[in-house]
């Protein structure tokens, strides 16, 4: 199964309309049926946010058994490549603590929340 059909599963498992959960994750109900019908793929982050919404694993709603350990780090370099500040990003915090890197993520989610 896909991100969207995963996703579409664990909304209705718990009774949850599309607006419904569009609302309580700063979203539009467009981008749900997005994600739900496949047109759009999630990124890393925002598996991560369903996730933690939903208080499954990330696995739960996309296997990354289907994406290959190559694929992955092909995705990441990607985006260093593409984004050199992402590089710069990542250098700065991958010794980081744990208690560091929650309070990071945690502006980044701020931040994030801030753009929709």
């Amino acid at each position: 199964m896909n991100f969207g059909t995963n996703l579409r599963n664990l909304r209705i498992q718990r009774h949850l309309t599309q607006q419904r959960l569009a609302d309580d994750l700063n979203c539009s109900q467009a981008t749900i049926t997005a994600y739900e019908n496949g047109v759009r793929e999630p990124s890393f982050e925002i598996v991560r946010r369903f996730a933690e919404y939903f208080h499954v694993a990330p696995s739960a709603l996309m296997p990354f058994g289907e994406v290959s350990d190559d694929e992955y780090i092909r995705r990441i370099a990607d985006s260093f490549n593409t984004n050199p500040k992402l590089r710069v990003l990542f250098d700065k915090v991958k010794n980081f603590n744990e208690k560091d890197l929650d309070a990071i993520i945690a502006v980044v989610e701020s931040i994030s929340g801030r753009r929709g």
